[in-house]
């Protein structure tokens, strides 16, 4: 019987296509409340937990992509730097529901296989090894052995601390399919491991707690990289920088070419869709490129030094998201012990956008006016 505290917990990268070899977490899905959900496009790991922990959309909070790109300066704001872990709000231009907990005298905690800025800022936080170079961190970062440390580290926090609200973020899954693609061995190594985890977990808080699990997105099989920047390069067109993934930003030298260069990126190998920035209003802000492009299935977009050319074998990369296809935006959306509640799981696009307010709703805090979405419990 759950408690009057919290638990969420992020899966990161795992699309329902994870579920099949996830038996706990199928279980707490059939007890509990769940839903599939849409993710928010581009799927991407920090515009969705920023969406997710602020409830306003990225147009509002500022996180465009995995980090932002600075026009002013000419510069990739990286989301995980040293200084951007301890200083949240240095990027993110919106109150999270930590914040506004913090007034009401709820106590938080969190641990991420990330540095993770949105799950920043609580009365307690773990951070993981801080990688001085990308070789150290796909060594180091990204396969099932840091999920076994986060779990470890979520344990710790409840027996020290308690917390009201304890935030976990496990990663393995997202980096293992990056390595060697969805439904590998490898990434299955990690799925299983993360599942493991979450019973764990349950199994030692699930008299104290209720439980709101939900993934950012999930990831398809890639074999091959396109050069956008290139592309356009050779078609007369310049641009102050191209994003990388699934579904990436395009920002443009001259922003009047915008018509004209959505027109050639429309006919670029890869692509699957074409948004000029103004067509996804919540994207629709200065941090945003001129244009938005989602890959078709099996492509990415790459302006890694790499990626030489037009296009190219993805070899060192097997998996990835961003995009709009259906592998890499359903998730899922699970609610378990929520007794006394009366619970409704939005099951449409936007439903993570309901996270936030339900957040705030099971402590009894009234939600901000221009907070998106709606509480999933009444």
């Amino acid at each position: 019987m759950a408690g009057d505290k919290l638990v969420l917990i992020s899966l990161d990268g795992c699309g329902v296509y994870n579920l099949r070899h996830m038996p706990f977490l199928r279980s707490l899905m059939r007890e509990g409340k769940s839903a599939i959900v849409r993710s928010m496009f581009p799927t991407l790991t920090d515009l969705v937990h920023t969406t997710v922990m602020t409830g306003v959309e990225p147009r509002v909070h500022g996180i465009v992509e995995n980090g932002y790109y600075d026009r002013t300066e000419d510069r990739k704001v990286n989301f995980y730097d040293y200084e951007v872990a301890f200083n949240p709000h240095s990027v993110i231009r919106a109150p999270t529901v930590v914040d506004i907990l913090r007034k009401e005298g709820v106590l938080t905690a969190s641990v991420s296989g990330y540095t993770m800025p949105p799950f920043s800022g609580t009365d307690v936080r773990i951070f993981p090894p801080f990688f001085s170079n990308d070789s150290m961190y796909r060594k180091h970062g990204r396969d099932w052995r840091k999920d076994v440390w986060v779990l470890n580290s979520a344990l710790y926090l409840y027996e020290e601390c308690h917390p009201d609200l304890l935030l976990v973020h496990f990663a393995s899954i997202d980096g293992m399919q990056h390595e060697y693609g969805p439904m590998s061995e490898g990434a299955l190594k990690a799925v299983r491991t993360v599942d493991e985890a979450v019973r764990t977990l349950w199994t030692k808080l699930k008299d104290e707690y209720s439980f709101m699990i939900l993934a950012d997105h999930g990831q398809e099989k890639v074999h091959t990289w396109v050069n956008l920047r290139e592309y356009l390069r050779r078609k007369g067109i310049e641009t102050r920088r191209v994003s990388s993934g699934g579904g990436v930003h395009v920002y443009l030298r001259d922003p009047g070419e915008r018509y004209e260069a959505a027109e050639v990126l429309g006919r670029a190998p890869g692509v699957g869709a074409v948004f000029l920035r103004e067509e996804l209003p919540y994207l629709d802000c200065p941090a945003s490129g001129e244009i938005l492009v989602s890959a078709r299935p099996g492509y990415w977009f790459c302006s890694h030094s790499k990626c030489r050319g037009i296009k190219g074998v993805s070899y060192w990369v097997r998996g990835m998201h961003g995009s709009l296809n259906e592998d890499v935006v359903k998730v899922p959306l699970v609610l378990w012990g929520f007794e006394g509640w009366e619970v409704s799981v939005e099951g449409s696009e936007g439903g993570l956008m309901n996270v936030a307010p339900t957040v705030l709703r099971f402590f009894d805090v009234e939600k901000p006016r221009d907070m998106t979405g709606k509480s999933m419990i009444a």
